[in-house]
């Protein structure tokens, strides 16, 4: 059992590691610091009044000192540290699902292709139960909860208990190391146009998207729209490379500048894949810090258009420092500017809580919905090659903005999705109908023009509401049953032919998407001249 005067050491180590990395070259008299820090825990651990834990003095203390430096120092528990690399790696252990929780209960909706799960013999709509002696369903219980009782190590090889159509099964299945691709989507849009959607910045980042360039070239793209709305980043490394598929050789991608780190400028040099198509770059207002490295390249060589929102404005690099005790702490230890010279960082001089509001009063300010809102530091100018004008000081500015989607969510819908409604129902409809659905539609093409509910089904929708005591107006129901519609017949393409190809129909009413297409057919590009050479 580790005694205090053991914790006492590693609380001092940390602290002497953490001062250490902080020491501005003869600036700090971190000996003088250190005798504080040691006299002031020795205090609290001898003469308080009480029994304190200094571990979570030094925990909490660590974490607080780390946000006055900048928002994106931070400071990380093992659980959290471990939490925080797994999207990262490339891959999880665990069984190898995608599940919603529906009514309370875990409702498997993928089963990933060689996982632990597929060669248990999970199918798409069978609810886990339990997991050993722990229940996977409750109103008690939340998604996250639900997932770290799967991964538990406790739990591991102990029996699932499902529930397959209303009948009770069991199964063991052995948690193992399952690949997850960065990818969410590599398709094409039409006889020219591929979609690339990138989800993460992670360590396959650059193998799933050199496959999916590989992909969609054997299918004809000649242009391409690469979404990276909701991206929030990840490895700089990985988005280095992947700019790099686009840029002719020797054209700068980025360059970073600390205080402690010297000037270092990244070139093209791979003869990228895609060097000579039209691109379409998407961006919304969560696309940060490696996603604005990408944008930001792109729009400063004139390659493609970028459209959307405003990005978020993550303009500074974190280096992870390690602990023995399995914690960490991402030091910002450098600035990244684009290839004209911005940097994209908004400000952060009014706190951690301004900070992290930003995104809100963009909201509140009608940003999300007019580009005229938009604040533009007009002393932040610079010039592409084009002589088309960028701005720093704060996010990506789209080159064409689209306005946030707020035709959605009528009052009924959102209290349909609160209870999980439109995921169930669209299980009932795959269900009761898959085969003859994918007789009749063997493509999403096909599915996306010809499908639609029948009236039958929707009556039937309405009778599971009011089951589950929502009150369904039939004057709402109409208003928001168009909406409705569309949001299942989404749902169930992703049921029927795959988390990949179900952007498909996403793509056909998503209004950046459609602006995308729109633009890459017009002679756009031309005029401007925005072309790899």
């Amino acid at each position: 059992m580790e005694t205090l005067s053991m914790r006492f050491s590693n609380i001092i180590s940390i602290i002497i590691a953490f001062l250490y990395s902080l020491m501005m070259h003869g600036q700090n008299d971190i000996s003088a610091d250190l005798q504080k820090l040691d006299k002031f825990l020795r205090s609290i651990d001898q003469k308080y009044v009480d029994s304190v834990e200094t571990y979570d003095i030094v925990e909490h203390g660590i974490q607080r000192m780390l946000e006055d430096l900048d928002p994106h120092s931070v400071y990380m528990n093992p659980e959290q540290y471990q939490r925080a690399n797994e999207p990262l790696s490339g891959r999880y252990k665990g069984i190898g699902i995608r599940y919603r929780v529906i009514e309370d209960t875990l409702t498997v909706v993928e089963v990933i292709e060689n996982s632990p799960a597929d060669k248990g013999g999970l199918q798409f709509g069978d609810q886990l139960i339990a997991v050993g002696s722990d229940t996977l369903s409750g109103k008690n219980l939340s998604a996250n909860a639900m997932s770290k009782r799967i991964k538990d190590e406790k739990n591991t090889d102990q029996p699932f208990d499902i529930l397959r159509s209303g009948e009770p099964l069991s199964t063991i299945l052995t948690r193992d190391n399952v690949p997850v691709s960065s990818i969410a989507s590599a398709i094409m849009l039409d006889e020219k146009t591929g979609y690339i959607k990138l989800t993460r910045f992670s360590s396959s980042s650059v193998s799933d998207f050199r496959q999916a360039l590989d992909k969609l070239d054997k299918l004809g793209m000649k242009s391409l729209v690469f979404d990276l709305r909701g991206n929030s980043g990840g490895y700089l490394n990985a988005a280095i490379k992947i700019v790099d598929e686009f840029l002719e050789d020797r054209k700068l991608i980025v360059y970073t500048e600390g205080l402690h780190q010297s000037k270092k400028e990244t070139f093209a040099n791979s003869g990228g894949r895609f060097t000579n198509g039209d691109l379409v770059v998407l961006i919304d207002e969560r696309s940060a810090s490696a996603s604005e490295i990408v944008a930001g390249a792109i729009q400063d060589w004139d390659r493609g258009l970028i459209v959307g929102r405003r990005s978020y404005g993550k303009g500074l690099v974190q280096r992870t420092i390690d602990y023995d005790d399995g914690s960490a702490m991402r030091l910002t230890i450098s600035r990244y500017y684009t290839p004209t010279g911005r940097s994209i960082q908004k400000p952060y001089d009014k706190g951690l809580k301004a900070y992290k509001s930003d995104l809100k009063k963009r909201k509140l300010s009608g940003e999300l919905l007019n580009k005229d809102s938009i604040k533009v530091n007009d002393t932040l100018v610079y010039y592409t090659p084009r002589k088309r004008k960028v701005y720093g000081g704060g996010g990506i500015i789209p080159d064409r903005f689209i306005a946030a989607d707020t035709t959605k969510m009528h009052d009924l819908s959102k209290e349909l999705y609160k209870k999980g409604l439109p995921y169930y129902f669209a299980i009932r409809l795959v269900q009761a109908n898959r085969k003859d659905i994918l007789d009749q539609h063997t493509t999403i093409e096909k599915f996306t023009n010809d499908y639609s509910i029948s009236q039958d089904w929707l009556n039937a929708f309405k009778r599971m509401a009011v089951h589950r005591q929502i009150n369904v107006e039939d004057d709402e129901f109409e208003l928001a049953k168009q909406e409705l519609t569309a949001d299942v017949k989404e749902i169930m393409a992703r049921y029927l032919y795959g988390y990949e190809d179900h952007y498909y129909i996403i793509a056909k009413s998503d209004l950046a998407t459609m602006k995308a297409i729109e633009l890459l057919n017009d002679n756009i590009f031309k005029e401007l001249g925005l072309n790899a050479n």
